[in-house]
Formats: C-alpha cells, structure tokens, sequence
C-alpha cells in the first residue's frame, strides 16, 4: 500500500461523495445522527462501539444506510450480527485499509445506480457527473488496493467508446 494510502482514500471519499465526521463518543455521535436527518448517513465504528450503538441506531434512525465495522473479532461480531439480523447492514473488517477500499468502491456502485437512474430520465449531463465520479473512486481503489489485483469490472462499464461516461455524453 502507498505510504499515505488511507489518507488518500478518505480524501477522495471526501472530495467525490461526502463529508467523514469524526466523533469520539456515543453522545456525540447520535447527536450528529439526529441532526442530520436530511442525509444518507453511513456510519463506521470500531465493533465494540457498534455493539453499543447500533441496536440505538436501528431502532430509531432509518436514515443510517449502513454500518462499516472495524474489528479484530470479525467472527464474535458476525454472530453479534447474525443474532440480531444485522448482517444485511453492516460490513466488518479486521483492517482499516480494506473497509475504506470497501466504502469507496461501494459508494462508486451506488454513484453508478445513480448515474443509471438519471439516464433513464433523458438527464444524461447529471448522469455523466455520477459516472465520472464512481470512475474516481475506483481508480483511487485500485491505486490504493495495492494487494489485489486491479478491480476493472466498473471501469470496463464506465469507460470507452461504449461506456456509460460516453453514452451519458451523447445524450447532451
């Protein structure tokens, strides 16, 4: 991984899709959660944190779109998860490197949804700016993820003559 690999993903999650608040205790983060009720919010935690807050989170705000949890124990916090059917919610991982990888490539899924939705509304220049966002996002993956092999599979659908990028131009 590049020396400021971490840095350089939470600067393009921030730069391309949307602010990261950091907090540092349960009250500070519900407080955020309440007053942002206008946005999608995807909340990250260490597991212990989560096991404290989430089951708050679930029960009372609807807008939280999902959990990304870093945790040494993914097993203990699977079950945790599994026994109150969580799983479909969060994400757990073990390294800090793999779930912001994980976070921007989804976040570039959702862009490319997006960008899909607007096309079939005819507004191909909003659609143009999801798809060159979500193709940001997983060139900076696959320049961070150093240790896999470079995920083109989105690249592929978003680039080249035949590319969402270019079929979103030509609707101009």
């Amino acid at each position: 991984m590049p020396p400021n690999g971490i840095n350089e993903l939470i600067c393009c999650f921030e730069n391309n899709v949307a602010l990261i608040h950091f907090v540092s205790t349960i009250d500070d983060a519900l407080t955020l959660i309440q007053n942002e009720t206008d946005k999608m919010i995807i909340f990250i935690s260490s597991g212990t944190l989560g096991q404290v807050i989430i089951p708050t989170i679930v029960s009372n705000y609807t807008h939280v779109h999902s959990f990304y949890i870093f945790c040494t124990f993914i097993e203990y916090m699977s079950e945790w998860a599994l026994e109150r059917k969580y799983e479909t919610i969060m994400k757990m991982y073990n390294h800090e490197t793999d779930l912001l990888i994980r976070l921007v490539r989804d976040a570039s899924n959702d862009l490319i949804k997006l960008g899909q939705s607007y096309m079939t509304l005819n507004d191909g220049e909003s659609a143009r700016k999801c798809f060159v966002t979500a193709q940001t996002l997983e060139i900076q993956a696959n320049t961070t993820d150093t240790l896999h092999a470079p995920l083109l599979v989105r690249l592929k659908l978003l680039e080249g003559d035949n590319g969402l990028i270019q079929k979103a131009r030509d609707m101009r």
